[in-house]
């Protein structure tokens, strides 16, 4: 076989098995969440949090008003920031109440949906106020659509689980910006990360695949021994 087939062949399986296989490292709790193209993972929400290798990089509140990227190996270039409130970054994760944003202006052009996984102690809700609201808007919009609530895992605000997602395949016009708007009250968030996730191709596209694939593999043959 051609070595330049053999190679373009053996780029594509290691490319599609590295995107199969992202691990996830913003918190043990979290999954990996399938057919993510792009992910953006903020840990450590504290004033001993590390970057990316480790090294110390404490998050501030000034930080936080200004946009702060992720901090967790892998991330891209999307924001969270504070518009309002007194959260503010404690001992042990982001305290007080407030609105936060997470926007990302670089978006996957075949992205299908938005999934959003926080560790967030929502105290107003374990106290009868109330709870804390994540809502959608793109391509600088006014739009709050509202997640679908996958899982939800209490622990009795020790570091309870939320898990949204939202469906973009009904949206006619190309997204190419997105924020997720973040209400809560009282409360203590310990980790985020939000991932655009890509449309699954249908059976008959990955039939297509292989059929050119096996196209090209037997094109390959001929041209190194004619008899065939």
């Amino acid at each position: 076989m051609n070595i330049g087939i053999v190679r373009f062949i053996a780029g594509a399986t290691l490319f599609a098995a590295a995107t199969l296989a992202q691990a996830n490292t913003t918190h043990a709790t979290f999954i990996d969440i399938a057919d993510s193209v792009s992910f953006d993972g903020w840990n450590q929400l504290n004033r001993a949090r590390v970057d990316a290798n480790g090294n110390a990089s404490p998050l501030t509140s000034a930080q936080l008003a200004a946009g702060t990227a992720g901090n967790v190996a892998g991330s891209g270039d999307a924001s969270l920031k504070l518009l309002s409130g007194g959260y503010y970054p404690a001992g042990f994760g982001l305290y007080g109440d407030g609105r936060l944003t997470f926007t990302d202006n670089t978006v996957a052009s075949n992205i299908s949906s938005i999934a959003f996984q926080g560790i967030i102690n929502d105290f107003d809700a374990s106290f009868g106020g109330t709870p804390f609201s994540l809502t959608l808007s793109y391509n600088n919009g006014n739009q709050a659509l509202k997640g679908s609530l996958v899982n939800f895992v209490n622990t009795d605000t020790a570091a309870d689980y939320y898990y949204f997602t939202w469906d973009l395949t009904g949206i006619a016009s190309p997204i190419t910006s997105y924020t997720l708007n973040f209400n809560i009250g009282f409360s203590q968030s310990l980790a985020f990360q939000v991932d655009q996730v890509a449309a699954v191709p249908e059976p008959e596209t990955y039939a297509m695949l292989m059929l050119g694939l096996g196209v090209m593999g037997f094109a390959a043959r001929r041209r190194t021994n004619p008899k065939i």
